[in-house]
């Protein structure tokens, strides 16, 4: 027996399921650790967190992909398009409108009523509006603002895919301002998602969410990862709205990295 050759091959093994070990123990360490589901339940209550009963309704793991898209460039073609308005071309990637008329929303301004309220506005006076969800109304400011849509999915505070409306004292539609991402699709390898239940785990675990907490409304949507000047790489992020002692929390928590998104005070006033 060659005793040199034999040793070569020997350490030649010894280094492959060293790295072989390795590549797992790193792939272990960079994954957020998750009990099962009947072990996150207990966890959360015995620290009395409630949650709406479908949010458990993920059982099975599901693969994603980031997303990625370019921000649409409007043209005089588009302004042509739009009637009983004056629009302007902002920057190439922004239409600001006024109306020739405010546009009344009548007595009552809550949520809901906005909401019904602002579909046939939406069609009407704006482009693709049937592909925007209702965001915030902000009656202070006097706006109302709307999320682009992604496959049914908001893209979360994203000045590159919005419209926000602006009002008069009255309460009436006087201007808005669009924007809007386009050629959007598959980005990357897919990879499984943290389902809701167990992003409430990570979340209670690391503080992010304290005892005696109810979350009360829970969305899957988009968060910009990778900015670039005219185009964007988005993640898979979810939304939860978080109430305590009537306080309203907003946690936005990206469902293949397992990180939460951290805003500025007025990042969190344009959100909430």
């Amino acid at each position: 027996m060659d005793w040199s050759k034999t040793k070569t091959i020997f350490i030649v093994v010894f280094l492959i399921l060293n790295i072989f070990l390795l590549t797992i123990f790193i792939k272990k360490i960079s994954e957020p650790e998750v009990l099962s589901d009947s072990s996150t339940r207990q966890s959360l209550e015995s620290v009395n967190i409630t949650y709406p009963a479908d949010l458990t309704a993920t059982k099975e793991a599901v693969n994603e992909t980031d997303i990625s898209a370019i921000s649409k460039k409007f043209t005089d073609a588009d302004k042509g398009s739009l009637k009983n308005q004056e629009v302007s071309i902002l920057n190439e990637n922004t239409l600001y409108s006024t109306l020739d008329e405010p546009y009344n929303l009548g007595d009552k301004l809550t949520e809901e009523d906005v909401k019904e309220k602002l579909k046939s506005f939406l069609n009407e006076y704006t482009i693709d509006g049937d592909k925007y969800a209702f965001r915030n109304l902000d009656k202070e400011n006097l706006t109302i603002s709307y999320n682009q849509l992604y496959k049914g999915r908001p893209i979360f505070h994203n000045g590159s895919a919005e419209i926000v409306l602006e009002l008069n004292n009255e309460l009436e539609i006087v201007s808005y301002k669009q924007t809007m991402m386009e050629d959007i699709k598959a980005f990357g390898k897919a990879s499984r998602i943290i389902t809701p239940l167990e992003s409430l785990q990570i979340l209670a675990d690391s503080g992010k969410i304290e005892p005696d907490s109810k979350v009360t409304i829970f969305e899957e949507g988009y968060s910009t990862e990778v900015p670039f000047p005219d185009s964007q790489v988005l993640t898979p992020t979810w939304h939860f709205v978080i109430e305590k002692k009537e306080k309203e929390q907003h946690l936005y928590f990206t469902a293949i990295d397992g990180n939460v998104i951290e805003f500025t005070k007025k990042e969190k006033e344009l959100l909430e």
